[in-house]
């Protein structure tokens, strides 16, 4: 069997291209960089570069097509914002490759679940549900709502990594924000507590895997790199009920934060891959099973290790904690996601698609984080 792993640029991508080799598939992956940490793994058979889906959805679809006819893939898997212009596709992709399965869900679900403020609508009346939720359209309506700045966080409705994100902001940044009808922003009351982040695969609404960790350090305010385990009953319970309701099929991942008072608030959703993943790297067979089987007979747990991204924790991270007496105590406990003892052409690799996203982010005039995924994200504009 063949699966066509997509996102080729995201740990997660080469976290699901190990699990699948180990399974006894045959890898291929693909993505619009020339040099993805994915393509130097022992277990990819071969890489695809591929137009920018951006800018050339149609391009990007027929080269799909290409791949799964040329190679005979059996599976599609996403891992990044690619899952938009995937979802959007795939009707072409099964019109040509009736064969070919491809994880993801209706487009118009992926973007009901992606903009912030349509989300935190769907959570009205559940046991665990967003905090107050407003979408913003235009300055007049956050200068309604924001009579006291504390008591919000405001970011652009489609949005990642809260390279936006404002917390508590000050007169000199709601004057930045701009907002329109068609890319609003959200404000969201603020609510202070411990942040945790799930990760789930579910197959036609049935949680086929699931796991929550605390991101105990960051890169900023965004993205985890270090992942420590826990297990809240109320958000394997919120999975559950999401599933459910909107019989969702993909992988998803979802911001929590737990108050004062031991609630739980959900913060946002992230219809992709997430760092997640990485905790289910000691039990291969059984993640790809919550994929490729939809009648699995029990959900997948993760292992209780923590892991980490060594390389960022190093260089992004250690420099200004130093003083933390936990830090090294931490490191030393978990497992980087990226090296593995038959499989260490990655760790050196990291250096060329570091470089890479930088000259990217150069030529774009943007951060790095932005640079990363300027040329796959989707943030509800009509693709023609």
């Amino acid at each position: 069997m063949n699966v066509l792993i997509l996102g080729a640029r995201a740990p997660a991508a080469l976290e699901w291209s190990r699990a699948f080799t180990c399974y006894g598939w045959r890898v291929y992956a693909a993505d619009s960089l020339l040099a993805p940490i994915t393509r130097s793994s022992a277990s990819v058979r071969k890489y695809f570069r591929l137009p920018e889906p951006k800018t050339y959805p149609h391009a990007w679809i027929s080269s799909i097509i290409n791949i799964v006819k040329n190679q005979k893939i059996n599976l599609i898997l996403p891992t990044c914002e690619e899952v938009f212009y995937l979802s959007w596709g795939q009707d072409l992709i099964r019109a040509a490759c009736p064969q070919c399965e491809i994880f993801t869900s209706d487009f118009s679900l992926l973007n009901k679940i992606h903009h912030k403020g349509h989300f935190s609508l769907l959570t009205k009346g559940w046991k665990v549900e967003a905090p107050e939720t407003h979408i913003l359209e235009n300055i007049e309506q956050i200068k309604t709502l924001i009579s006291n700045p504390s008591e919000w966080v405001l970011k652009p409705a489609y949005s990642r990594f809260a390279t936006q994100t404002l917390i508590k902001p000050n007169e000199k940044e709601l004057q930045s924000i701009k907002t329109t009808s068609q890319y609003p922003w959200v404000g969201q009351r603020f609510i202070y507590g411990k942040e945790y982040c799930s990760f789930s695969v579910l197959n036609k609404g049935k949680v086929t895997a699931h796991a929550c960790y605390h991101p105990r350090y960051r890169v900023g305010r965004g993205s985890g790199i270090y992942f420590e385990v826990e297990n809240p009953p109320d958000i394997l319970q919120f999975v559950q009920q999401f599933g459910a309701d909107i019989k969702y099929t993909g992988q998803v991942g979802f911001d929590f934060i737990q108050d004062a008072n031991d609630k739980f608030f959900v913060l946002e959703c992230n219809p992709r891959a997430t760092s997640g993943i990485h905790l289910f790297g000691d039990n291969p067979d059984d993640i790809v099973e919550a994929v490729i089987n939809t009648h699995h007979p029990k959900m997948v747990n993760p292992s209780k290790d923590s892991r980490m991204l060594t390389l960022a924790m190093l260089s992004l991270t250690a420099p200004k904690l130093l003083s933390r007496k936990t830090f090294w105590q931490d490191f030393q406990k978990a497992r980087d996601v990226i090296g593995r003892r038959n499989d260490l052409a990655p760790i050196l690799f990291q250096g060329f698609s570091l470089i890479e996203v930088l000259i990217r982010a150069f030529m774009r005039r943007t951060s790095l984080l932005s640079g990363a995924t300027a040329d796959i994200e989707w943030d509800g504009h009509d693709i023609h």
